[in-house]
């Protein structure tokens, strides 16, 4: 879409919704679209994370809340475009189990 205002970029990653789960197809600074089969409504507001496994330093959790502009039919499932208006990222604390000396 030429109106967009940060550049996408195609990535795969669990959505975890509060009532159900999906998968991204691709991020941006300002917004995120997924799949899922979670019936949900454009103008609604949601709140979701993705989590970075794979991040330096350890595992991240990206907190958002985003209010969904667009939903599509996908054959079953759900397209859901959703503008994110506020972000926290939080780093998942793993305790290392240690042996008594």
């Amino acid at each position: 879409m030429p109106d967009r205002r940060e550049e996408r970029i195609d990535a795969t990653l669990a959505v975890l919704l509060e009532k159900g789960l999906g998968v991204t197809r691709n991020v941006s600074a300002s917004g995120v679209y997924f799949e899922t089969d979670v019936p949900l409504t454009q103008g609604a507001v949601l709140s979701f994370s993705l989590h970075f496994d794979d991040a330096l330093g350890g595992p991240l959790v990206l907190k958002c809340e985003a209010k969904i502009v667009r939903v599509e039919d996908r054959g079953g499932m759900l397209g859901v475009g959703a503008s994110i208006t506020n972000f926290k990222f939080e780093r998942v604390h793993t305790e290392v189990m240690k042996e008594p000396v």
